[in-house]
């Protein structure tokens, strides 16, 4: 009888052992399996929509396992900022990433085992703002509802050359003719630009609107001689677009045949004057 007790008494005392080891191996398997296991997937959540910065803070969730994350941005299929090693959850761009186009980025968590799967991908664009740099000049002005070349949901305006293209050069090429240049409001400096280079001819180098169309600031073949209404424009914000000093600036709208208008930058007034008299140019094209 007491033989048999003991006997049942090691058997429970082997399979209390057994279990506590098997317990023991689980443990151990789970411990590497999340020691072995990939970070989960972030989630992107700024920037979205339509930003002010062009370096702009870049903010996500955090993910389980992680140790770092990687940031990419695009324009298209063209990676533009490319970020790894980042141990916090946000991480500012040190790149400014171009204006007024859609731009897409994701983000994607890092340990020792790999890489999680990348997470959602967000769409944003950096808003264009009066003075900016872009497409061969600085941002004169931004088409509002009502102007011509308003696209609603778009971004579209003057640029402004950076420099003037003359510091005195009379508006004809040494004679008295009517253009037929005569409009005076948004979206006619253009038009204005070549009626005047096809009447007065040649050289064009030798007169204000043949000055402004020959100009090729930034790559780009589309400069004018601004009208009446869009010189005035760069007058209104002449301080953020810079280089203009207290100078007559030449428009490219005819008064008659003898007269032109321009603009004072020191006074704001616009007058017609005589062909004839030399006046600063500042080239303008449309975006």
């Amino acid at each position: 009888m007491l033989a048999s007790r003991f006997t049942h008494t090691r058997r429970s005392a082997s399979i209390a052992a057994g279990a506590v080891l098997m317990a023991l191996v689980v443990a151990l398997l789970l411990a590497g399996n999340a020691l072995a296991a990939t970070p989960a997937k972030p989630t992107a959540k700024a920037p979205t929509g339509t930003i002010a910065t062009a370096k702009p803070t870049f903010k996500w969730s955090s993910a389980a396992r992680a140790t770092s994350y990687e940031v990419r941005a695009y324009k298209g299929t063209t990676l533009k900022v490319k970020k790894t090693g980042i141990t916090t959850l946000s991480w500012k761009s040190t790149t400014a990433l171009p204006k007024n186009v859609d731009l897409t980025w994701k983000v994607r968590a890092t340990n020792a085992s790999g890489h999680s799967a990348w997470s959602n991908v967000l769409t944003f664009k950096v808003k264009l703002a009066i003075g900016n740099a872009y497409q061969g000049g600085k941002v004169a002005y931004i088409f509002h509802l009502g102007d011509p070349g308003y696209v609603a949901g778009q971004t579209h305006g003057l640029i402004a050359a950076k420099v003037d293209q003359s510091t005195g050069i009379r508006w004809y090429n040494g004679a008295y003719t009517a253009t037929g240049a005569t409009a005076t409001a948004l979206g006619t400096g253009f038009s204005n630009t070549n009626m005047i280079m096809a009447i007065q001819g040649t050289p064009f180098t030798s007169y204000a609107a043949g000055v402004a169309r020959a100009y090729n600031g930034g790559g780009y073949s589309d400069w004018y001689l601004p009208s009446k209404a869009e010189l005035n424009k760069l007058y209104l914000h002449q301080a953020a677009i810079g280089g203009f000093g207290p100078h007559y600036y030449w428009s490219s709208s005819e008064a008659d045949a003898n007269t032109a208008w321009y603009q004072a930058f020191d006074i704001s007034s616009q007058w017609s004057v005589m062909k004839s008299s030399p006046s600063y140019v500042r080239a303008v094209r449309t975006f």
